[in-house]
């Protein structure tokens, strides 16, 4: 029977000593290596979704201008639907209630709201909101609008840059708006995890 002198035993226990904390910093590195990766995973994730989002909007955007470009007429006589066919998806734009203020001081005109939720290669959604007044030439003032209540316009289209938005006598001016989603209209949720908005507005 082989005998361990104490001096082996301290010599066994600082190498396990030193072993456990070798495991213990490679261990370590290892984690934090992991956990970083995942982050950047995450984040190009919610990279290229965030792209995909803002593409449906600039998308529908174009879509958007086209049609009130090649539907004026229908736009301007406050028609009940506007055909839209963008995407290969053909549909209407549907006249809404305005749900904004106006304020004529006399003004002579009227405006018009239209909107859609467009699903096009299965899994990209673009929400269309377009506004546009119609002054008559014989008006006597400018015809504005703002916020519901008189707050800002901005609560109506993020991002507006002015409380109301106002359009001259013998003025024709628009206000498009476009969300678009990384997922289908039928799951837009931004509540929804991984479903990512983004929204462009135009004004002509």
């Amino acid at each position: 029977m082989t005998r361990i002198n104490s001096r082996q035993q301290k010599i066994a226990g600082i190498a396990l000593l030193m072993t456990m904390m070798v495991l213990s910093v490679v261990l370590a590195v290892t984690l934090a290596i992991v956990e970083l990766t995942l982050k950047q995973l995450a984040l190009s994730v919610d990279s290229r979704d965030s792209e995909i989002a803002f593409h449906a909007a600039n998308a529908g955007l174009e879509c958007a201008r086209y049609t009130r470009r090649h539907a004026s007429t229908t736009f301007e006589s406050g028609a009940n639907s506007v055909p839209i066919n963008c995407f290969n998806v053909s549909s209407t734009l549907k006249k809404v209630a305005l749900g904004i203020a106006t304020t004529s001081n006399g003004a002579i005109g009227d405006i018009f709201r239209y909107q859609k939720s467009l699903s096009w290669s299965g899994n990209h959604c673009s929400e269309i909101d377009i506004i546009t007044m119609v002054v008559s030439t014989t008006s006597p003032t400018t015809l504005y609008m703002t916020g519901p209540d008189d707050r800002s316009l901005a609560e109506v289209f993020s991002g507006y840059s002015y409380s109301r938005k106002g359009c001259a006598p013998g003025g024709v001016c628009t206000i498009a708006s476009v969300a678009g989603y990384n997922s289908s209209c039928a799951g837009n949720s931004t509540s929804t995890d991984g479903v990512l908005k983004r929204e462009v507005l135009l004004e002509f």
